[in-house]
């Protein structure tokens, strides 16, 4: 991360690693900053800005934004939620903001585990960040472990129905959980009909490419959704499923909106027709998936 004094004021600038344009950069004024440290795993932190609200930044790379974690989080948890058919046991990987927690709480299941490797996350995100969780971590179904997932989810066998990926970027502390490795963990600990979910960043960056490329050819049942978030502005930001014997292909915007309706699930983006609509790439896209 980079803060400069530009026209009086003080900016943060994104420390761009993985391969985002290297001709061109973007960041956004510092209003205040309410959080600074360093947990054992990484630098944490946090931002108020005019335009984006508050903004959580690990290790230099902006996370979320309040203005529109909603977008993200919605569509990395949602589709896997309606693509289950019946979720009882849901797994988040990361997520220590509280975000995907938030809207896993939205639905009916019965438990739900959260494994992050960072503790100081979690604290740092109730007390400065109150609006990502929502009281979400007070769930009684919730139960959350501080280790690494790599070997949490080695534990595991036809357990879950859902387990959610929302993970950093491959560096630091989520290097090892972009690897052929520990997808072939997440297929071993889903359950045949259960929905594996990922953020796979950007459409164009290589990194990511190389995770959809991979997840394509361990699940049987793949499918790729899109969002622009506005905190990550240089493309559409990807979101991968994957699943042993859901056929994502059979589900209709009827069935959709007729789960939607049943549960109730009030959501500020994703609705059945987003559900579809963002599963829709152009030739141009399509081709730079992968």
């Amino acid at each position: 991360m980079k803060k400069k004094f530009l026209f009086g004021k003080k900016w943060f600038f994104e420390d761009f690693k993985l391969g985002e344009p290297q001709t061109s950069n973007w960041g956004f004024v510092i209003e205040k900053e309410i959080f600074s440290g360093k947990s054992k795993s990484q630098k944490i932190e946090i931002f108020e800005t005019k335009e984006f609200g508050r903004v959580l930044a690990l290790d230099g790379l902006i996370q979320l934004s309040t203005k529109d974690e909603a977008v993200y989080h919605e569509m990395l948890v949602q589709p896997a939620m309606f693509y289950c058919q019946n979720p009882k046991k849901a797994l988040i990987i990361g997520g220590g903001d509280g975000g995907v927690l938030r809207e896993v709480v939205k639905h009916p299941v019965k438990e739900i585990y959260l494994v992050d490797i960072d503790k100081k996350i979690v604290e740092v995100s109730k007390k400065y960040l109150p609006t990502v969780s929502r009281g979400a971590f007070k769930d009684k179904r919730l139960k959350i472990f501080y280790e690494d997932a790599l070997k949490y989810i080695q534990g595991y066998k036809n357990f879950f129905d859902v387990i959610i990926n929302d993970l950093t970027d491959p560096t630091g502390p989520s290097l090892t959980l972009w690897t052929k490795l520990f997808y072939r963990d997440i297929f071993r600990a889903l359950k045949e009909k259960g929905i594996a979910s990922f953020q796979t960043a950007y459409i164009e960056e290589k990194f990511a490419k190389r995770a959809r490329k991979r997840l394509k050819k361990i699940f049987p049942y793949f499918r790729v959704h899109k969002a622009f978030v506005g905190c990550f502005p240089f493309n559409e930001h990807t979101f991968s499923f994957g699943s042993k014997k859901t056929d994502f292909e059979k589900f209709t915007l009827q069935k959709i909106r007729k789960k939607y309706k049943k549960l109730k699930i009030k959501t500020k983006y994703y609705t059945p027709e987003i559900h579809f609509a963002s599963a829709i790439f152009g030739p141009k896209q399509r081709k730079k998936l992968y």
